[in-house]
């Protein structure tokens, strides 16, 4: 009998270990089961990031595309005004990269109020 009693007894304590092995099993998977859940939200995250990124690129470039044509016409027509030595000229055309707005207004005007 004293047999039996201490096999009931180990049964219930390999029982009860089990539980908890199983309870912290269970944790890991929902541990396992969040991360993953915050590693695909982050990298979506990041993929608008880089699209948002890639589409302001797309315009910065359009728009130095625009100034570099705005400072071509800007050359010929210093070349237009009588009594501009080269210097001068060069001079005019070096500011165009601090005001690039101030070109782009004036390209915009007609051709006889500039």
């Amino acid at each position: 009998m004293i047999w039996m009693s201490r096999l009931h007894n180990c049964n219930r304590r390999s029982q009860t270990k089990m539980v908890p092995h199983l309870q912290r099993r269970k944790k890991m998977d929902d541990g396992i089961e969040e991360i993953s859940t915050l590693i695909t939200d982050a990298a979506m995250l990041l993929g608008e990031n880089i699209r948002t990124v890639g589409l302001e690129l797309i315009r910065s470039i359009a728009s130095e595309k625009v100034i570099q044509e705005s400072a071509q016409k800007s050359y010929l027509a210093l070349c237009e005004v009588e009594g501009l030595t080269e210097d001068v000229r060069f001079r005019k055309l070096s500011k165009v990269p601090d005001h690039p707005m101030q070109m782009l207004i004036f390209f915009s005007l007609p051709s006889s109020v500039r």
